[in-house]
C-alpha cells in the first residue's frame, strides 16, 4: 500500500490506510480430501463506511503443493507448505475524488511452513500433532520477523467409527501467538466420506456434498476466517505508525466439484456471501482502536475456483494411513496472527 500523499486531511489518511485490509489467509483446502490444490477467489466490492467509498472487487491465489511425507517407525512426518497473494484496491470517489491512480491498491504475500506427526497408537485411534509459522508481508517495508510472523500449534485425535478411517470423529486443541481473541481454542469435527455422500462438520470449516456418479459432487461449503496482519499507516494519520488489521469472514454458498478425467484431479467451482464480512483496525496488543472512521462494511458476494488433488481413500482394513493432511487450525492467520 502506497502512503497518502504528504498535506492530505486526516480523514483521507485514515481512509487510505483502512483500504489496505488485505486478507492474508494461509492456503487452504475444501475437505480434509484433498492434499493438493491451486485456488482463486474473487470477492466483489463492497461498501465501507459512510461517506461512500467503496472497497473494489480482489482476488486471492492460494496454493498448497504436495509434499512427500516420509516415516520413522510408525509415526509419519507430514510437511506441510502453503503460499497466498492478494490484490485488492479502492474505488476513488467521495473523499478520495482527487487522490492520484494507483494509490488505493495493495498486495499481501502470506507464506506457511509446518509439520505434523501422525502415529496409529491403536486400530481406531490416529494422534496428530503439529506446527507452523506464517509470515505475511506486502514487499513495501522491511520485513520484520516480530510483527510479521505468528505460529501455531495443535494436537488432536482422530476415532475411525466402526474401525473405518472414513467415517472420523475428531478433536483437539490448537495455540496460537500472537493471538486477539484466546490463545487455546477447542477443534472438533466430524467426517463422513462414504458413497453417494461427503459429510464435513466441524469448526471452522464444514461442507455438504453429494456424489453424482464418479465424477461430480454438488451441495454446500462454508467457512469460518479471521485474518490478523500488520499494516502500516500513511503519512499524516494520528494512528501509530505500524498497528494491525483485522478481516473477519464468514462464507458459505453452493458448491460443484467435477472430476478432471479419470483421474486424481478435481476442479471445484462456489459462488456465495460473506455474511460477515468485517473490518477493524488493532493496536499494538490487539485491542479494537476505537474511532469515528469506523470500518463498517456490508456482505459481499464470492466466487472461488480450485483445482484439487484427491488420492483415493484408503481402505478400511487399513490401520495405518500413510499421511494425514495437516488439519487448518487457522481461524486465525496472517502476519502477527497465525480456508
Amino acid at each position: 500500500m502506497k502512503p497518502a500523499r504528504k498535506g492530505r486531511g486526516t480523514e483521507t489518511a485514515l481512509l487510505l490506510f483502512t483500504a489496505v485490509l488485505l486478507s492474508a489467509g494461509a492456503a487452504r483446502a475444501q475437505t480434509s480430501a484433498d492434499r493438493a490444490s491451486v485456488g482463486f477467489t474473487f470477492k466483489r466490492g463492497t461498501r465501507i463506511g459512510l461517506q461512500g467509498e467503496k472497497l473494489d472487487g480482489h482476488l486471492q491465489l492460494d496454493v498448497r503443493p504436495m509434499l512427500p511425507s516420509f516415516s520413522l517407525g510408525q509415526t509419519r512426518l507430514v510437511p506441510l507448505l502453503g503460499f497466498s497473494t492478494e490484490w485488492m484496491g479502492m474505488q476513488r470517489r467521495g473523499r478520495l475524488l482527487n487522490s492520484a491512480a494507483g494509490e488505493l491498491g495493495g498486495k499481501l504475500q502470506t507464506f506457511q511452513l509446518g509439520l505434523t506427526l501422525v502415529r496409529p497408537v491403536t486400530p481406531r485411534w490416529l494422534v496428530l500433532v503439529g506446527a507452523s509459522g506464517t509470515a505475511s508481508t506486502d514487499f513495501s517495508k522491511s520485513f520484520n520477523l516480530a510483527t510479521d510472523t505468528s505460529w501455531s500449534a495443535f494436537v488432536m485425535a482422530n476415532y475411525f467409527i466402526g474401525g473405518d478411517p472414513r467415517t472420523t470423529l475428531t478433536l483437539g486443541l490448537a495455540s496460537q501467538y500472537p493471538f486477539t481473541l484466546t490463545p487455546v481454542f477447542p477443534l472438533v469435527g466430524f467426517a463422513y466420506h462414504k458413497d453417494p455422500y461427503v459429510l464435513e462438520l466441524g469448526f471452522p470449516r464444514a461442507a455438504l456434498l453429494m456424489k453424482v456418479g464418479s465424477g461430480l459432487e454438488w451441495g454446500v461449503t462454508g467457512a469460518l476466517d479471521i485474518q490478523v496482519f500488520r499494516v502500516h499507516a500513511p503519512e499524516g494519520s494520528p494512528l501509530p505508525a505500524s498497528v494491525f488489521a483485522r478481516e473477519t469472514s464468514l462464507r458459505f454458498g453452493p458448491t460443484l466439484n467435477v472430476r478432471m478425467g479419470r483421474g486424481d484431479l478435481w476442479l471445484s467451482s462456489s459462488v456465495g456471501v460473506d455474511f460477515m464480512n468485517d473490518y477493524a483496525l488493532l493496536d499494538e496488543d490487539r485491542k479494537r482502536i476505537a474511532s469515528d472512521f469506523s470500518a463498517s462494511t456490508k456482505p459481499a458476494p464470492y466466487l472461488r475456483m480450485m483445482l484439487s488433488w484427491r488420492p483415493p481413500h484408503h481402505a478400511a482394513s487399513d490401520r495405518r494411513p500413510a499421511g494425514a493432511s495437516a488439519p487448518d487450525t487457522g481461524v486465525m492467520r496472517g502476519g502477527s496472527q497465525p480456508e
